[in-house]
């Protein structure tokens, strides 16, 4: 039995960006953003060209086009230095590190995947009717060549065969134009680009509630940036005084746990431990953290109390799609946990490398757009008063989003730099005439 609560799904589409939080009995439980002026990698099909096999490393890389892309693990059917491989994007590049990338890649779609590397059907456990069942797999059985794997997905569970059946088409179509791709060369090239969020929120159960909105205005419904904000700050205080503090470093993350003021932490040990694996998790979730954690756990009287922590901990983990491993205990006594990076941090996306809490300038160029929209209702000749920063983002990389805005208000923005602001602060006001300016 499914005891994950329904999910909240609210998608906001603003100019530059679109924003998809998930929320869990009203909080935050992930975030996922969709910038215009930065192309993702990650979910995208490349024919790649083979630089390097390194034995030494069990690593292959690879010319992805603009950045290099590594294999973990060397394919036993490989092409000669200079040949092509297809592959598909894990993760985004990282500093000096390149894009991990599987050449073991499935066309996804949202009721079924189809894997061009494997043959054979699997059907999710969640359709339980035999008659489903079985009208499935005559479907699988009539549609898809016998070289290629199936899995139909648990979001078919409420879709009637047509649906399925024009997916499934769909998609080994897809394969085979991706095939014609493959064989007009050309390598490095994109075959198949990054898929799109608004996509990746369709085929949720009937549990799930999706609701659209634009302009933030969902988001501020539902207090969906301070949430944000709350996940950035290092250091949070949950139920009954406990004081988590969470330290990001390039290696590692340090999780530490302060009881100080958490008064029943002797007399109520077992409500403890499973307080702090759930918060825990969810933090890492939300956080995005990966790599290697470790969680400093208060000392206990009893080995029990800190064992109950690690099971519960590894039981939830077992039940999300994280990708979340609790090894276990150090010879220090701390809690080792990894996640493979599959995308940046939460602090990554938000908050400036050269500070240590302050918002990227495209963070605050993109909330100020928001606010142009929604503030600026009946002002003739709307000027936004901000940072020299922000007008060269707009400007620049946000150009297009500006344009978009000056196309809804009917009118063009005005800028004035102000030397005195940073760049997260701004305000909106009417334009005002110079006195022998002409209305």
């Amino acid at each position: 039995m499914n005891d994950k609560p329904p999910q909240h799904i609210i998608i906001d589409q603003s100019p530059g960006e679109i924003r998809v939080a998930v929320l869990e009995l009203g909080r935050l439980s992930n975030i996922y953003l969709e910038r215009e002026h930065q192309s993702s990698l990650r979910g995208a099909l490349i024919l790649g060209k083979l630089q390097a096999v390194k034995k030494e490393l069990n690593a292959v890389f690879l010319d992805l086009g603009h950045v290099v892309g590594y294999l973990e693990g060397i394919p036993k059917s490989l092409p000669a230095e200079g040949g092509s491989l297809l592959v598909e994007v894990l993760s985004e590049p990282r500093g000096n590190k390149g894009a991990r990338v599987t050449d073991k890649f499935m066309v996804a779609g949202i009721l079924v995947d189809i894997n061009p590397n494997e043959s054979g059907y699997a059907i999710s456990r969640a359709i339980k009717s035999k008659g489903k069942r079985a009208a499935i797999r005559e479907l699988l059985y009539d549609l898809v060549p016998k070289d290629i794997g199936a899995f139909v997905k648990s979001t078919a569970l409420n879709s009637d065969m047509q649906g399925l059946e024009e997916e499934l088409k769909e998609l080994l179509s897809s394969w085979e134009r991706i095939q014609s791709e493959i064989k007009l060369g050309g390598q490095p090239k994109m075959i198949k680009p990054s898929p799109k969020l608004v996509k990746l929120t369709s085929g949720y159960d009937e549990n799930t509630i999706i609701e659209k909105g634009k302009n933030g205005l969902l988001f501020d419904k539902f207090n969906i940036d301070v949430q944000i904000s709350n996940a950035l700050e290092p250091i949070i205080k949950i139920k009954g005084g406990i004081v988590l503090i969470f330290e990001e470093m390039e290696a590692l993350t340090a999780i530490d746990i302060d009881l100080a003021s958490f008064k029943t932490a002797q007399s109520h040990p077992r409500e403890l431990a499973e307080t702090l694996a759930k918060e825990i998790f969810w933090q890492i979730r939300l956080r995005k953290l990966s790599g290697v954690i470790l969680i400093d756990y208060p000392r206990a009287k009893s080995l029990r109390e800190r064992e109950h922590f690690f099971e519960k901990l590894k039981k939830i983990a077992s039940r999300d799609e994280s990708n979340i491993t609790i090894h276990g205990w150090t010879r220090t006594g701390l809690l080792e946990v990894t996640k493979k990076r599959l995308e940046p941090s939460l602090r990554e996306i938000f908050i400036s490398k050269n500070s240590s809490q302050k918002p990227l300038v495209e963070i605050s160029a993109l909330e100020a757009l928001r606010k142009l929209i929604t503030n600026s209702l009946g002002i003739a000749e709307p000027q936004l008063v901000c940072a020299r920063e922000l007008k060269t983002a707009f400007m620049g990389p946000l150009r297009r989003a500006l344009d978009e805005v000056n196309g809804q208000l009917g009118v063009s923005v005005d800028f004035q730099v102000d030397p005195n602001l940073s760049h997260e602060e701004f305000y909106i006001h009417a334009k005002k005439r110079k006195k022998n300016e002409k209305q």
